[in-house]
């Protein structure tokens, strides 16, 4: 089975064993599903008792869990679904983990490989790397000429400054 992150565990919050969270996902209507999610680095299985989103971030209380004490363990871990929970995506949308370590190039160069999606509400941005160098490029059809899922590979156009 493989496991898809859809929250990251910042922190625990209270002391009724509720976890802070920062979402991973753009549609956090997500958490109403009646779907199996698991916690933590040992995938334990969860059933989600309520959520909230306040000021962006993600409160999750889980049925299993009633003390801060039980929840303490997962702090900087994650919470996962399987993969088969995924949502289907339009086309020219894609998963973060997906597009993390394609090979980047430009002008039939390679530039570095995708490390890091970095959200903002107007676009995201493509964190790209190689051993010299960072490139921040943003997510729009200007910079992003191609993405290749299918053999790892994006294209894009740097402009002098990036």
């Amino acid at each position: 089975m493989e496991y898809i992150a859809v929250a990251e565990v910042l922190n625990t919050h209270g002391i009724k064993g509720c976890l802070k969270m920062r979402p991973l996902t753009d549609n956090i209507e997500r958490f109403d599903e009646d779907i199996c999610y698991y916690l933590g680095d040992k995938k334990v299985k969860v059933n989600i008792q309520n959520y909230r989103m306040y000021k962006g971030f993600l409160y999750i209380d889980f049925e299993e869990f009633n003390d801060i004490n039980e929840v303490l363990e997962f702090k900087k871990q994650f919470l996962y679904i399987d993969e088969k929970d995924r949502y289907e995506l339009k086309d020219g949308s894609f998963y973060i983990d997906d597009l993390i370590g394609l090979k980047a190039y430009s002008n039939g160069e390679y530039i570095g490989d995708l490390v890091e999606v970095l959200s903002f509400y107007s676009n995201d941005v493509y964190v790209i790397k190689n051993e010299e160098k960072e490139f921040m490029i943003p997510a729009v059809k200007e910079f992003i000429k191609k993405i290749d899922l299918e053999n790892g590979l994006i294209d894009v156009a740097i402009i002098e400054g990036m």
